[in-house]
């Protein structure tokens, strides 16, 4: 019984490992005015056990269609703050997209940037490195 008791807790011990060797990408949470704002996971490259995963993924706008994400709506130039639980080890990046094209580089400060003063639906694809790869995300807002 004993032995029993060794051998499961070596194989849970063993699957725990496992997966956190073999996870994807961290995740981040964003929220603006209190609000968590919904996250797609875009293209991204990632060491796991088995090697390397590159998945390159469609236009931020199509994934946002295709998901039917609707957008939060906030308020005109509220802070956007994007916390990950493991920081990346270079400063994120936020691009704003307009018209299915990337329209501009928005300004970052300690993981923090403005929306928009002017109304409408805009996309951000954020990204950032890790030791173990690199990764994107897609929002959509609305600022009204």
């Amino acid at each position: 019984m004993k032995n029993l008791k060794i051998i499961i807790l070596f194989i849970v011990v063993f699957v725990f490992i496992a997966m956190l060797l073999n996870a994807g990408p961290p995740k981040p949470i964003v929220l603006s005015e209190g609000k968590k704002i919904p996250l797609m996971q875009g293209s991204y490259c990632w060491r796991k056990i088995s090697g390397v995963e590159c998945v390159d993924k469609i236009s931020p706008p199509e994934i946002i269609n295709q998901h039917k994400i609707i957008p939060v709506t906030i308020s005109p130039q509220s802070e956007i703050n994007i916390t990950f639980k493991k920081a990346p080890i270079e400063k994120i990046n936020v691009e704003e997209w307009v018209n299915h094209s990337k329209s501009k580089t928005m300004s970052v400060e300690d993981n923090v940037f403005s929306a928009p003063k002017d109304n409408g639906i805009y996309i951000y694809i954020i990204s950032g490195k890790w030791e173990k790869g690199s990764s994107s995300y897609i929002l959509t807002i609305k600022v009204e």
